[in-house]
């Protein structure tokens, strides 16, 4: 039976309509943020003196208050559809699952928020509970090589938030070092979707999804697709957990 892991997963009634519908079934254990109070965040960000952030903040807020994506029946059906629990990943920590016990694991916009032994230490979490063959879809911004947008400034989203903040990114990748961290972890890395150092942006997801194909991969339906993120383009990388590997 096809298992699957989403690693801080936002909240669904963030999620685009066809997200949900890839995201909201049985196989799906979401591990991802609680409700939003968005007042304190507006709050938070006005008191660290990052203004632009602040306003961002808000201005969603209203959005999302005035014009929700899914009324509040069809947010409850949503979340019964799957499992949701809440998650914060703390330095030394494990993910509370058997070994083995996943074919494709999600993270989007994740590993940044994590000093870099953390973000390796969650990614050997993952290679320990996918099972062999399984994949992990990472998604991180391109911090200095896409050509898409201007560089991510250092200490993103301001200067003025505290380092040990939620929203603040301590750590920067490029197609280079986020391969480079799967390796690390005993995956093998296959680039998605990224910019090279010369800012030339390539696209094999088509590559990756005939791959997964040919191998009768279980969750070659997610493979094939990117429709589930929220933040494109951005840095993504698949790590595979070789097939001959034994947990």
């Amino acid at each position: 039976m096809l298992r699957c892991l989403h690693l801080a997963a936002s909240r669904f009634e963030r999620l685009s309509r066809p997200a949900t519908a890839l995201l909201c079934r049985p196989e799906w254990i979401h591990l991802g943020e609680p409700p939003i109070d968005w007042a304190a965040e507006v709050r938070e960000q006005f008191r660290f003196g990052n203004w632009k952030g602040g306003v961002r903040l808000w201005l969603a807020s209203l959005y999302r208050r005035y014009r929700p994506r899914y009324s509040p029946e069809e947010l409850s059906r949503l979340y019964a559809a799957c499992e949701f629990r809440e998650f914060q990943f703390e330095a030394g920590g494990r993910l509370d699952f058997e070994a083995a016990s996943f074919d494709f694991i999600l993270s989007e916009h994740f590993l940044e928020h994590l000093n870099l032994p953390d973000a390796l230490a969650l990614l050997h979490e993952c290679q320990r509970v996918l099972r062999p063959g399984g994949i992990i879809r990472t998604s991180v911004p391109d911090a200095d090589y896409r050509s898409y947008a201007p560089p991510e400034p250092a200490g993103y989203p301001s200067p003025r938030v505290p380092w040990r903040h939620h929203q603040k990114h301590k750590s920067r990748w490029n197609v280079h070092s986020l391969s480079e961290a799967l390796r690390l972890a005993g995956l093998q890395p296959k680039p998605v979707q990224y910019c090279s150092d010369d800012g030339q942006y390539h696209d094999d997801l088509g590559n990756v999804a005939e791959m997964a194909r040919k191998l009768q991969h279980p969750a070659g339906e997610l493979v094939a697709t990117t429709n589930y993120f929220r933040r494109l383009p951005s840095l993504i990388v698949d790590g595979i957990k070789p097939s001959q590997f034994r947990a």
